[in-house]
């Protein structure tokens, strides 16, 4: 037993990540998740998740707060389930980067008539984080939350402090974004140091065949690629994550000189939101070419909002409606995102693409999505249909979360008696990993559906 750590869904699968840590007749919540789509078919549904954490059987149970690591699905998707005297806290700018994609998913709902549930007032309610590197006790439960680098911007790990332990949780994390090896090193070694309990996320554990296979695996790495294929294709599309930062700067900055730079008003909005919030810190978040926005119809009332905002301390304004005959003559480099509107049988991106002579699409997601793969995608496969041959496409993805090599140097930096494997759908491959063979007995892997209580 690992007393007051309790791990409702994440031992088994990547995703629907749900923990709780206790204190008592006090709690607090780590994630509230969602299935990701295509998760295990023994997976525990989000419904019986959500009876489980807030059923009757807990009414004994004070809830001081829910934490989220990021804004991703998997750990923010069943939000709306959380009562509405529990205080939910979240990074600032995490929560900016949800309101634009809550606007726009609440906007397609309403207008397809999906459904009547908007997102927009429970991400108002959520809290920024206190103070960085600053604890906070939820009663007698001391959490100091510490940004990381992730895939997603803003994400965060917390340092725990509870019945003398000191517990330090991940989340989802790496140290191959443009924040780099060295600000992962500085800020595990000044801001956690040793700790009694290590809670890891173990994505690539079970993704290592994966991992051997790319061809990049740093986002700087990436950034060098991407630049060869735009100076070599005057057409580029690149299918990339909306809020993926890291990469998409780096596409930004590898579009040549003399091309286009496109995207659509709602990626402008969130790149907006990611530079103001690290423009003073890494060269990669700063602007550095015109960002001309694909607006349907070509009616600039969807970009107002970008066309009064002006680069700090210059009077230049770096979004500009995008017109055919400049990018088109130009060249162009245009992220795009799959349709995933039930009432469009073909997407704005690939209606723009039958227009296209001969596009050249750099694929920056997931091999798991595509045709075949763990999680297949049809938006994403529909996108692709036709343009998976060499002449057209490439891979060029790095992973958002920590390789083997990472997760080795965290153990060895933080040395810990105790390691909870999780957002892993192997578990168990922590023990046969040869990276990890002198902390093997340390590693205790948890039963997701029964409290603290071990694997055998």
């Amino acid at each position: 037993m690992i007393d007051g750590i309790k791990i409702y869904r994440g031992t088994n699968q990547i995703g629907g990540i749900v923990t709780e840590i206790r204190k008592d007749d006090h709690r607090i919540l780590i994630d509230f998740g969602a299935n990701l789509p295509g998760s295990k078919a023994d997976a525990i549904a989000d419904d019986e998740v959500v009876r489980q954490v807030f059923g009757r059987d807990t009414d004994s149970v004070k809830t001081d707060a829910v934490l989220f690591t990021h804004y991703h699905g998997d750990h923010v998707g069943l939000k709306r389930y959380i009562p509405d005297d529990i205080p939910m806290y979240i990074g600032r700018t995490a929560k900016e980067i949800l309101k634009v994609i809550a606007a726009s998913v609440d906007f397609v709902k309403q207008k397809t008539g999906q459904s009547d549930e908007i997102e927009l007032p429970i991400i108002n309610k959520m809290e920024p984080y206190w103070k960085l590197g600053k604890s906070r006790s939820f009663s007698g439960i001391n959490v100091t939350p510490l940004v990381c680098d992730h895939s997603a911007l803003d994400a965060y790990m917390f340092l725990i402090e509870l019945n003398k332990k000191r517990i330090l949780y991940t989340g989802d994390f790496r140290d191959h974004g443009i924040p780099g090896e060295a600000t992962f090193e500085k800020m595990i070694s000044e801001k956690v140091g040793k700790v009694d309990i290590l809670i890891t996320e173990g994505t690539m554990v079970s993704r290592f065949d994966e991992e051997k296979n790319n061809s990049v695996r740093t986002e700087e790495e990436l950034g060098k690629r991407a630049g060869e294929i735009f100076s070599e294709h005057h057409e580029n599309v690149v299918l990339v994550s909306s809020t993926n930062l890291d990469s998409i700067m780096e596409f930004y900055h590898a579009v040549p000189e003399d091309k286009v730079f496109l995207c659509d008003p709602y990626q402008a909005r969130v790149m907006k939101i990611a530079i103001e919030a690290r423009y003073k810190y890494f060269k990669k978040y700063r602007f550095k070419k015109q960002i001309y926005v694909l607006c349907p119809g070509e009616y600039d009332g969807y970009m107002k909002d970008l066309l009064v905002y002006r680069v700090p301390g210059t009077d230049r304004c770096p979004f500009s409606m995008a017109r055919p005959h400049i990018y088109s003559e130009k060249g162009f480099v245009m992220l795009a995102r799959p349709n995933r509107n039930p009432n469009f049988e073909t997407g704005r991106f690939e209606e723009r693409m039958l227009d296209m002579k001969d596009p050249f699409i750099t694929y920056s997601m997931w091999q798991g999505y595509l045709k075949g793969g763990k999680a297949e995608d049809s938006a994403i496969v529909q996108f692709m249909d036709g343009r998976m041959d060499k002449e057209h496409m490439e891979q060029l993805h790095t992973s958002g979360h920590a390789y083997v090599e990472t997760l080795k140097k965290l153990m060895d930096m933080t040395d810990p008696e105790v390691i909870i494997p999780m957002h892993t759908e192997d578990a168990r491959a922590f023990k046969k990993v040869p990276l990890f063979k002198e902390y093997v007995n340390r590693i205790h892997l948890m039963d997701g559906t029964n409290s603290t209580r071990e694997k055998d």
